[in-house]
């Protein structure tokens, strides 16, 4: 039985494409302290780099972070 698709090739692209205008960017993946303090527990630096770089990825395509966990704008 063949699947529905529900988005197009363009939605899906738009849904997944990281941002690109700096504002974006800075929103989507500037680390929190807490952040900080969790990478830090990796043993080496390349666990570190990893972790932080697929953090910050998963946050963004399809994830979003509960409002209480947002940082205050003001």
């Amino acid at each position: 039985m063949a699947r529905r698709r529900l988005l197009s090739d363009d939605a899906w692209a738009q849904l997944l494409a990281p941002p690109t205008d700096e504002r974006a960017i800075v929103r989507h993946y500037t680390l929190s302290p807490e952040d900080l303090a969790l990478i830090a527990e990796k043993r080496t630096d390349a666990t570190r780099l990893g972790f932080a770089l697929m953090f910050c990825y998963l946050r963004y395509p399809g994830r979003v972070r509960p409002a209480k966990n947002l940082p205050n704008p003001s």
